[in-house]
């Protein structure tokens, strides 16, 4: 049964390209619209104040890293 509806899709190629247009044209839509979506989410996060001070957050600790782990490896070569 299912050999039936694929050779009758085959038969028919004007079908088979409106279909496969069809599809396409509704995957760049729906591309288009996630794209713009996160443009726009994106911009409005870069003026989110919360979103700078967390970012900040991260920067300072990344510094208190570098601090902690240079100072561990003063220890190790003190020891060796």
């Amino acid at each position: 049964m299912k050999k039936l509806i694929f050779k009758d899709y085959l038969k028919d190629p004007l079908s088979t390209i409106a279909v496969n247009t069809t599809v396409l044209l509704f995957g760049i839509i729906c591309f288009v619209l996630f794209v713009f979506t996160m443009v726009i989410i994106e911009e409005n996060q870069q003026n989110n104040p919360v979103r700078q001070q967390h970012l900040q957050q991260h920067a300072d600790e990344q510094v208190k890293y570098d601090k902690m782990i240079s100072l561990l490896d003063s220890i190790n070569n003190k020891l060796d």
